[in-house]
């Protein structure tokens, strides 16, 4: 198999794991955000440490202790805010607008890849970027009309997007480091974070077992697929890859609880995927492996 397939697949497994957010937090009515993401952030870090302790084996102290301190704290940063960020953003709007912005990360990337990791991308980007932004306005316009608060959390969304492409961005840059210690630093730093600023909610054993869920398989597992599909595509395609999660998130959450998008969402969502598509099919991006 090609190195390129097999990191596509591998990105793609980790996208199915991601797009059951929103089925979980839906799934977690009476706890609020903070509390989600700090229990979801240290379950995720814990089962991560199992699974390094496990696939590297004597080498596993040395790689929790990895020399390039910088890629740690640039990468575990970004995670924490971009997590964060995507927890508050599903519980002001709806699921389907979050997952549908959440989709101009590979806008983001198209960008970050070309300015910081010399991954060039065609000029058809720039025509996708006026296709995405329109896809943007259709969706908050629709989520300001839903709700008071669907509005502040469609522009949440955004920096999630935002944050998210950094991340992939910093996963090709440091693809020759194990980076998995940089989400067990940064699901840590989630829980420490909230615990000490804002305090979080005690969950029954019922709720503490699916949270687990949410750390194990919404994060944790795919995160490492994630890592592992970083060293054969490059930072754009990853994200493309990704924004899967724009129709498997609502999805879940429809056959779960019936929460149905707006038609601004399924109008927006067609703008931005078609910007997607333009940029995968017609401005294919070139991996810098130096």
């Amino acid at each position: 198999m090609r190195d390129s397939v097999k990191g596509s697949l591998m990105v793609a497994v980790a996208t199915l794991g991601w797009s059951l957010s929103g089925m979980f937090v839906r799934a977690l009515p009476r706890l609020d955000s903070w509390t989600i993401n700090a229990f979801r952030g240290i379950n995720m870090a814990l089962v991560l440490m199992i699974w390094i302790f496990l696939h590297y084996r004597k080498n596993a102290i040395t790689i929790m202790r990895t020399p390039d301190k910088i890629a740690m704290i640039w990468f575990a940063f970004f995670f924490v805010l971009g997590t964060s960020m995507y927890i508050m953003a599903i519980q002001l709007a709806n699921v389907a607008a979050v997952a549908s912005l959440g989709a101009t990360s590979a806008l983001f990337a198209a960008v970050i890849g070309r300015w910081w990791l010399g991954e060039k991308t065609s000029s058809i980007f720039y025509i996708a970027i006026l296709l995405a932004i329109a896809g943007v306005i259709f969706i908050a316009k629709g989520e300001s009309s839903q709700s008071s608060t669907g509005l502040l959390g469609s522009i949440i969304a955004l920096g999630v997007a935002l944050a998210f492409a950094i991340q992939s961005a910093a996963l090709r840059k440091y693809r020759d480091i194990p980076m998995e210690p940089a989400y067990v630093y940064g699901g840590f730093t989630v829980f420490l974070s909230v615990f000490l600023m804002h305090g979080i909610m005690q969950p029954t054993w019922q709720e503490y077992c699916i949270l687990l869920a949410m750390g194990a398989f919404q994060l944790a597992i795919p995160g490492v697929f994630y890592l592992k599909g970083a060293k054969y595509v490059t930072a754009v395609q990853m994200v493309l890859i990704s924004m899967m999660d724009t129709f498997l998130n609502p999805l879940w959450v429809w056959l779960l609880v019936g929460e149905e998008p707006t038609k601004n969402t399924f109008y927006g969502a067609v703008f931005i995927l078609i910007a997607i598509l333009a940029t995968t099919f017609l401005g294919q991006s070139k991996p810098n492996n130096k």
